[in-house]
């Protein structure tokens, strides 16, 4: 795996992580909002890994 895609990873594991301390509903789908992101931008650095 790439630099690019272990810091991703980190931050996806780490909102994961603060979402589940995290009531507030806008904030919520702010995290998922952030949370997809990051994976897209996995997928996009390597379409082929799916």
């Amino acid at each position: 795996m790439c630099e690019k895609c272990i810091e991703l990873d980190r931050r996806i594991k780490h909102y994961q992580k603060l979402s589940s301390f995290v009531t507030d509903q806008t904030a919520q789908e702010g995290i998922r909002f952030l949370i997809a992101k990051y994976c897209a931008d996995k997928k996009a650095i390597h379409p082929d890994q799916g």
